[in-house]
């Protein structure tokens, strides 16, 4: 249809679900959360307009095309459905204000009802079965929803369109416009039927009519002259509006009928007939009106009774004078008017859903079985599984199901819950964290407005809290609190700044501002960083007294896992090795002897995620070819002569869940390189003798002091277990690539086995400068044995070079060269590197860098110069 009969106002829509509740033909799609009208499959009954709380549903407004027919030069009908006495119960009053509206003549339906009745009685019933089609509601019904009854439509126009018929066949005039008034919904539906249209041109219920009598101000009740309406009487037409009223207009065939039909009024009772009624022959005639008669309609407004609205009926019929009864009985029987009338199939299938997805649905609203389904009516179907087809239909919604949307409330009240209580708990250390800061913090907003500050900003500004929180930061500025204020120039300059502020007690700070935006890019708020600027020098102080006090021991931030690195080379590896001790990722460790590849290795292991778990190291180049296999992989009872007779578990078993470090894995022979490659492919292990594989999580990291790339290319290590080692490969420089160490090493060491041996010894000076010179080739290792040497052989409590020079006799090739050059190199990037060791190790044993232009008889200037071209760090304030 053109035009929506029923729709809904989406305003007013507050998901209650009544009209899908109450809707006999769920005509209703909800689509998000609100309810629309489906006009293709809305019978137009007026149920869920009658049923709404919020009155959302909105029947089609006829008025204004009702006034624009009335200003026409068109002789304009009104016709009266013979249910009006139920709601305007002064005839005289009701046609006299339909007059003074602008309606020319005012007729009564129910002489179009006997008319229609009359046509019921020439109806052959000896061969055929007939579904009244007098009350629309009921025509659309099947022909949308039960297109198989069609045939049994009695093929006769209703009442409305009899009545109109009848007006345009007896009224000489060409230009005539009708206006039916009534309680019905359906009749304006009615009124636009295809093959019917024209008849009727406008429909009025009972609820306009009233809306228009209060425009037109046609409530006058004085001087109102006897009225009557326009055309023939009828007589038992007045009946039609009540139960049963069709058939007690039959005569003809009354006693053949009195066994064979069946009065049917009412939503269920009527859907029920139709759902039987092919099963049920003997019934010849049902008369079926969808509410309780027309005296029932959707748009009747009386608080009376049933029975007494009936009565009402009863007393306008009695009201009419027999004679006029017996005339216009007459008048009608002699016409034969043709009031075939034809139906149409209206009928749109819905997609029905197989089993298996009518289930899925169920399962998405939690109804995993049979006892979940509730089938509570909630979300106003009669079953879970109806609504089920209805969602896969596209007119329903998983959230319409109330038990479900209750489960989802409270999952949600839970979770915010533990939400709210873990913001709360972050908040409270957040607080705790600020406020035990040294550092005086404080919080601005994208104004400057200063929304907290700390405990230590509060006592560095001498301030307390309630006199700077809420003020702006340009207040601090203006009273000389904290000044120049970095807050001001932030917001000004919408960058990050540091600078040096003053406050009122004239104390100095180090201020840092950061800016900080929202997802639009404008500035929301700002943090301030203060300390105070005396602090901040006296702590420099002490760093660079221990960084320069070469007397003592000397040890990095490491040193709580005996690690010293005070070297740009050897600090960027353990750096490496930091970072990827939080994955899992195999480790491939590369370096000389000596260089401390095991170190690395506990570095790794004691920064990783499973520090609590084994860490077993195996040296490969020290175990037995014959046993290789047994002590990596285990094996099982009897699985050779002299093994254990309960088993035993292997390497990799022992390992399970930590890490398992394979030193010196390049002597591993290729047999068990085969072997070792499918442990790490497939994460698991088979013993010897074993009949299947055992799972383990283990994480690798292999070390080498040889060159895995060139083994490959000789074929003594398979390419494809070092591509699988080489995951993250650790380079370990030489100790004759990062001499910072050297000095470092040695004090440490030194002190180590003085407390050991209970010594109080010292290194000469000229011991130190022999270590720089040295090349150590066998490096940590060697370093560490010949402190311990000198350290136990030295007759005095001062190491000299007299104690050193045997050590180094004894343990490696000593030079007295002051440059080695190993390699042809040009001259130009040979002086560079000259250049550069000297300045380093220079700077290992001066502490300014006017000692260490003393030493290199150049100017401290040049120093200064050359140690920036080195990136070298530089003391301050020589």
């Amino acid at each position: 249809m053109a035009r929506e009969v029923v729709s809904t106002i989406l305003e007013r829509c507050k998901q209650c679900y009544s009209c899908v509740r109450n809707c006999p033909t769920k005509a209703v799609k909800i689509e998000n959360g609100q309810a629309r009208v489906m006009q293709d499959r809305c019978i137009y009954c007026g149920n869920c307009v009658k049923m709404c709380s919020q009155d959302a549903k909105k029947i089609l407004n006829s008025k204004l095309s009702v006034k624009k027919i009335l200003r026409s030069d068109s002789k304009v009908f009104a016709i009266v459905a013979p249910s009006f006495p139920v709601q305007f119960h002064n005839k005289k009053d009701l046609i006299y204000r339909l007059k003074k509206m602008g309606f020319w003549q005012v007729w009564e339906v129910a002489v179009g009802a006997e008319l229609v009745a009359q046509e019921y009685e020439r109806l052959d019933y000896q061969n055929n079965r007939y579904i009244s089609s007098t009350c629309p509601a009921i025509v659309n019904l099947i022909q949308k929803h039960y297109p198989h009854l069609i045939k049994y439509l009695a093929p006769v126009l209703s009442p409305a369109q009899a009545t109109a018929k009848l007006i345009r066949l007896t009224v000489n005039s060409d230009d005539i416009k009708i206006v039916f008034i009534g309680p019905c919904v359906a009749k304006k539906w009615e009124a636009e039927e295809e093959g019917y249209k024209g008849l009727i041109d406008e429909v009025l219920t009972f609820e306009e009519c009233e809306e228009l009598f209060l425009e037109y101000a046609t409530n006058d009740k004085e001087n109102i002259p006897d009225q009557v309406f326009d055309g023939p009487a009828a007589s038992l037409g007045y009946l039609f509006p009540v139960s049963g009223g069709l058939l007690k207009n039959i005569n003809v065939y009354n006693d053949i009928l009195s066994e064979e039909h069946e009065i049917v009024e009412g939503i269920k009772p009527c859907i029920e007939l139709l759902e039987c009624f092919e099963k049920t022959p003997y019934i010849k005639l049902a008369d079926c009106l969808f509410c309780s008669g027309c005296i029932s309609g959707p748009k009747v407004k009386d608080d009376s009774s049933l029975l007494e609205r009936k009565g009402q009926i009863l007393d306008y019929m009695r009201s009419i004078p027999l004679g006029e009864q017996v005339k216009g009985k007459l008048y009608i029987m002699e016409l034969h008017i043709d009031l075939d009338r034809e139906f149409a199939d209206m009928h749109k299938q819905l997609a029905i859903p197989s089993e298996k997805e009518i289930n899925e649905i169920l399962r998405e609203t939690g109804k995993q079985d049979i006892k979940d389904q509730l089938n509570c009516g909630a979300c106003g179907y009669s079953s879970c599984r109806e609504k089920a087809i209805a969602v896969y239909q596209g007119i329903a919604e998983n959230q319409m199901c109330l038990p479900y949307l209750l489960s989802q409330k409270n999952y949600l009240l839970k979770s915010l819950e533990q939400r709210l209580d873990a913001e709360k708990r972050l908040t409270e250390e957040l607080k705790g964290t600020i406020n035990s800061s040294f550092d005086g913090i404080c919080v601005t907003d994208g104004n400057g407005k200063i929304l907290k500050i700390n405990d230590a900003f509060e006592k560095m500004m001498d301030r307390g809290k309630d006199e700077i929180v809420g003020k702006n930061v340009k207040f601090l500025e203006e009273a000389k609190i904290l000044y120049p204020s970095i807050g001001l120039i932030i917001l000004r300059s919408k960058k990050p700044v540091t600078l040096i502020q003053s406050i009122r007690n004239q104390k100095e700070v180090l201020a840092t501002g950061n800016p900080v935006f929202d997802s639009n890019g404008v500035l929301y708020r700002v943090i301030i960083n203060i300390r105070d600027y005396e602090e901040i020098e006296q702590f420099r102080k002490q760093y660079d007294s221990i960084i320069n006090n070469k007397n003592k021991k000397i040890t990095s931030y490491l040193d709580t896992m005996r690690i010293i690195s005070h070297s740009r080379e050897f600090t960027s590896t353990l750096e490496l090795a930091r970072r990827v001790a939080k994955v899992d990722s195999t480790v491939l460790i590369l370096g000389e002897s000596g260089a401390g590849k095991e170190v690395v290795a506990n570095f790794i292991y004691n920064l990783s995620d499973r520090k609590d778990k084994p860490f077993i190291k195996v040296n490969c180049a020290s175990l037995p070819s014959s046993l290789i296999e047994s002590e990596l992989f285990g094996y099982e009872t009897g699985a050779f002569t002299g093994a254990h007779r309960h088993g035993k578990p292997g390497m990799f078993e022992l390992a399970d869940k930590g890490i398992i470090f394979l030193d010196e894995i390049g002597e591993l022979p290729l047999s068990q390189q085969v072997k070792l490659l499918r442990v790490i492919q497939e994460g698991a292990v088979m013993r010897i003798g074993g009949v299947s594989p055992i799972d383990i999580d283990v994480r690798i990291i292999a070390a080498t002091n040889s060159d895995p790339g060139e083994m490959v290319k000789e074929g003594r290590f398979r390419a494809d277990l070092y591509y699988r080692l080489n995951v993250v490969p650790i380079t370990i420089p030489p100790l004759r690539e990062r001499r910072d160490d050297i000095i470092p090493l040695m004090y440490f060491f030194l002190d180590v086995f003085n407390k050991k041996y209970r010594m109080n010894k010292t290194i000469s000076k000229g011991v130190k400068q022999k270590f720089l010179e040295y090349e150590w080739p066998g490096n940590v290792r060697e370093l560490r044995n010949i402190i311990e040497r000198v350290v136990v052989t030295s007759k005095t409590n001062i190491i000299s070079l007299y104690d050193l020079q045997s050590c180094f006799d004894s343990s490696a090739e000593y030079s007295e060269q002051k440059v080695r050059v190993n390699g042809i190199i040009p001259l130009r990037k040979a002086l560079q590197e000259v250049e550069k060791q000297l300045l380093t190790q220079a700077r290992s044993l001066y502490k300014t860098t006017y000692k260490i232009a003393e030493a290199l008889e150049i100017n401290q200037s040049t120093v200064v110069r050359k140690m920036q071209k080195y990136s070298m760090d530089q003391d301050k304030g020589e």
